[in-house]
């Protein structure tokens, strides 16, 4: 990346001060239209951009803040953006938005671009294969204020907010585990997502505790790559499991698109939700709402989120320098998608606080 030109490149190319660049570029009663000419053109010729943050402290005008995330159409990254743009739009910050699609490079090409931007801070949701040496520790190097959204990196110990993912996955397979279910499978996200990772460890903590044995059979990776194609991989996985000679008698999905595609299969081979097979998913995103019957799924809260990483980054840019994270309580919306001839049971988790109800 090209070296950024500033106020003393201008001033050296014409032998004049800084100070006199400054005025002229601020069009100031002291300085000739001959010189205010010279220099508008020069600034021209170099390619000279204004420091968007050294214009907001002058003028008191507004920040300017990044937010990278993986995908701006998934459902819960979407509802992050929401959060984050309603408190930057109070506080009078404008906000550039970048999506890294889990590649590398690309992330690191946004954040050399918000770098170049001169933005105050940012706020990231590291692509599944970060790590703080990738790409993190450009922002640190370039001393910008960062906070970490969903996705914490293990090498940095920088502020973070994030859902408790290892028990959400458990009480979703309690959940199918109370309602009778005995063989659940899971369609997961590979290896190297931090995010599965966390949710299939809550998977086995939930069959180790009613002593169901751990089945590798029931686990199906997908690649979750594009948006579109997620209900499609959902499907697939779910054929491979139901065509098996022991299939499972309940689905938990890492995200609740996923889960769509195993309604898709199982209308296929007329299989009844949730008699046949009990199907949870995760996100509460609007598809869930809309599935019939509707989806159980666990909620995250991404608007609530997005407006608490938006708050720590501020309390960051201003100088804060407590250790800033919150790691967000998981719950289960239960739906009609997993209920299964269990009245007494249903009832009995409606009045506990881990679940919620929701038609």
């Amino acid at each position: 990346m090209s070296k950024r030109v500033g106020l003393k490149d201008i001033a050296e190319a014409l032998n004049v001060s800084i100070t006199t660049v400054s005025r002229g570029l601020n069009n100031k009663f002291d300085i000739s239209k001959e010189t205010r000419k010279a220099i508008l053109e020069k600034a021209d010729e170099l390619n000279y951009r204004p420091n968007a943050y050294a214009v907001s402290l002058r003028k008191n005008e507004y920040f300017t803040i990044g937010v990278i995330v993986p995908s701006v159409d998934h459902y819960f990254f979407s509802t992050v953006l929401k959060g984050i743009m309603n408190k930057a739009h109070l506080s009078n910050y404008l906000v550039l938005i970048g999506e890294s699609t889990h590649d590398l490079n690309k992330e690191k090409e946004v954040i050399e671009q918000f770098v170049s931007h001169c933005v105050t801070g940012v706020i990231i949701s590291p692509s599944n294969k970060s790590s703080y040496s990738n790409n993190l520790d450009i922002l640190v190097k370039k001393r910008i204020p960062y906070i970490v959204v969903d996705r914490p990196v293990k090498e940095s110990d920088a502020p973070c907010v994030k859902y408790d993912d290892p028990n959400g996955a458990f009480l979703a397979v309690e959940h199918l585990i109370e309602q009778g279910y005995r063989k659940i499978a899971y369609l997961k996200s590979y290896d190297y997502c931090v995010i599965s990772n966390a949710r299939f460890q809550g998977y086995k903590d939930a069959l180790a505790k009613h002593n169901i044995p751990f089945n590798p059979n029931f686990v199906k990776t997908c690649h979750l790559i594009d948006q579109e194609n997620q209900e499609e991989e959902g499907f697939f996985a779910t054929k491979q499991l139901m065509l098996a000679v022991d299939k499972p008698d309940a689905i938990f999905a890492v995200n609740d698109d996923l889960a769509a595609g195993a309604y898709r299969l199982a209308e296929k081979l007329n299989l009844n939700i949730p008699r046949d097979l009990g199907v949870v998913g995760y996100s509460n995103s609007q598809i869930s709402r809309h599935l019939k019957p509707q989806l159980t799924t666990v909620e995250q809260p991404g608007i609530e989120m997005g407006e608490l990483a938006f708050d720590f980054l501020q309390q960051s840019i201003i100088g804060n320098k407590s250790k800033l994270t919150k790691t967000f309580d998981a719950r289960l919306i239960v739906r009609d998608s997993s209920i299964r001839g269990a009245e007494t049971k249903y009832k009995k988790q409606k009045d506990n606080k881990r679940y919620a109800n929701s038609i």
